[in-house]
């Protein structure tokens, strides 16, 4: 009785603590005029030192009070940090080379398959998106569909196969990555695989893979009491046979990626999007463009595939719905499908970067409609792109493991509490750290790949960070650019939401309050973005002696 008592007594102070902040808790939606009016006011209201300070203090009572919890609360299991050992990381190319090999040439494969089993509305299936609280989020209704994607690609040399596979989901934590590498192993061990990458195009509106977006107070309540009972059984957001399913058609769908690679060239082209992407966190930074990879079969009777890559939110059918829906992508799928082209799209650094759809809207059509003539405008601007660079047959890939500090105790309690399957360990100092991954790939001499595991800042990749005077502690971001670090003599693409999804990686001196803003929610804490960065500078220093 005891134990039940301690247990609901956990849940119910942190949902007083969530209570303050579930007005911001979901990411950002497709922006209207009014939205934009509210965030400057909200802007300028922040500004004053007065509030500043007050929402401070409440940050600070939070926190507080969520630290005893967590320091008392006997959640998940976290080994030491010099105690695990992960034995799934890829081991990318043997080396990074300046020049393609004399016999050189791209090969691609792609594969695409459906992730839905039929069972979606039987009650037992979140949408994520947003916090299912005050009431649970179960899927009501199918609209589309929920997919997954696939290329297989190779520079044609002994240096191996580099696989994508990218589902339409609201994220995939490094462990499930981690768990379709292990199915695969041997598989990819035979086919030279050296890079296995697991991404998430982030819409808010198709089935949970990632477990944030459960019953909130039954799963709180059931897991606390089942770690503190020694019970096995906890609730996530995940629907267990939904994620079976997801598992055995992603590595089934990646098998058949490789088999279908065949030679041909890869071209890079992109257009300027900027009129359809809004960037609704200051600093104003964003890539304004939607980048193209094609691939041009030998085979003149096999399809060209269109890697796409932006940074823009899958939101267009809101946070908060229960309709299932793959968003815009689906419909830009839908146009390049018929224009004869396979798709694929891969997030960019898109932190708060999300839809302008004003160009598109009719009057009188819902949010759904509008959505469908956005992914159509968008697949409409990318086969409109005429200028390209062809790329030289050569791949470099290399990864690195990295922990994050989770100072961020909501989020620090939501993965003790077993809601995410993520992987924390404590340090000799007692210190939490999240375990995750990073990656850095070269497409020819003029093209460079960083795979950000979460929602990257834009600002860590082309510049324009907070300045000290915007600054809410007065300090400022001191490191370059990636771009700049990496050199202007190759291009920088951001995979994100790649291999992991750590949530909002701001930089340091951008970090606000929990009241104000909601990439602070869904973050591990103000040095995300350090950390990230500096691993990223020690795995390009150690990787490629010829950059920048």
């Amino acid at each position: 009785m005891f134990k039940k008592c301690l247990a609901v007594l956990l849940v119910f102070t942190l949902l007083f603590s969530m209570g303050a902040i579930t007005a911001n808790a979901a990411s950002p939606a497709a922006v209207t005029a009014a939205e934009e009016q509210t965030v400057s006011a909200a802007a300028t209201e922040v500004s004053n030192p007065i509030i500043r300070f007050f929402y401070k203090v409440v940050d600070m009572l939070i926190d507080t009070l969520l630290t005893y919890i967590n320091k008392f609360y006997h959640g998940t299991e976290r080994p030491a940090e010099e105690e695990f050992e992960n034995e799934y990381l890829c081991q990318g190319t043997e080396d990074f080379r300046a020049e393609p090999a004399a016999d050189a040439k791209w090969y691609l494969g792609y594969s695409s398959d459906t992730l839905l089993t039929g069972n979606e509305l039987d009650g037992t299936h979140y949408v994520g998106g947003s916090l299912s609280f005050p009431d649970p989020k179960t899927a009501t209704q199918i609209l589309d569909d929920q997919r997954v994607r696939i290329i297989a690609i190779k520079d044609g040399a002994t240096s191996g196969v580099v696989v994508f596979a990218i589902i339409d989901g609201f994220g995939f934590s490094n462990t499930d990555v981690r768990e379709i590498r292990k199915r695969l192993s041997d598989y990819a061990t035979a086919n030279n695989i050296v890079g296995i990458n697991v991404g998430v195009l982030h819409q808010h509106s198709c089935i949970d893979t990632f477990g944030m977006n459960a019953d909130l107070i039954r799963a709180l309540i059931n897991n606390s009491e089942g770690n503190l009972t020694g019970a096995k059984e906890l609730i996530s957001g995940k629907n267990k046979a939904f994620m079976e399913n997801l598992f055995n058609v992603t590595v089934d769908g990646i098998k058949q990626a490789v088999a279908n690679m065949e030679p041909g060239n890869l071209f890079y082209g992109s257009v300027d999007a900027s009129d359809y992407i809004k960037d609704k966190r200051e600093p104003i930074v964003f890539d304004p463009n939607l980048n193209r990879l094609r691939f041009v079969p030998d085979n003149t009777a096999s399809k060209e595939t269109y890697i796409v890559n932006s940074a823009i939110h899958c939101v267009g059918n809101g946070a908060a719905g229960t309709d299932v829906t793959g968003d815009y992508p689906y419909f830009m799928e839908k146009e390049l499908n018929a224009a004869g082209k396979n798709f694929i799209l891969i997030q960019g650094a898109e932190l708060a970067i999300t839809s302008k759809s004003e160009l598109v809207e009719v009057e009188g059509e819902d949010r759904y409609q509008t959505l469908q003539r956005y992914g159509k405008r968008l697949a409409e601007l990318v086969l409109g792109i005429t200028e390209e660079t062809e790329i030289e047959p050569l791949l470099n890939l290399a990864y690195k493991q990295s922990f994050v500090p989770i100072s961020n105790e909501i989020l620090s309690f939501m993965s003790s509490v077993g809601i995410i399957n993520d992987v924390a360990v404590t340090t000799k100092d007692g210190e939490t750290l999240l375990v995750t991954e990073m990656g850095y790939m070269e497409l020819g001499k003029d093209f460079a790949v960083f795979f950000a595991p979460g929602e990257l800042a834009p600002e860590i990749a082309y510049g324009g960070a907070t300045t000290p005077q915007e600054s809410w502690d007065g300090k400022s971001w001191p490191y370059v650019s990636m771009q700049e670090y990496i050199g202007n003599g190759k291009k920088l693409l951001v995979f994100g939401i790649m291999n992991d999804q750590v949530g909002y990686i701001l930089t340091d001196n951008s970090w606000h309050s929990f009241l104000t803003e909601n990439e602070e929610i869904v973050a591990t804490g103000e040095k995300a973005g350090s950390t990230i960065y500096k691993d990223f500078m020690t795995l390009i220093d150690s990787s490629d002696p010829l950059v920048g």
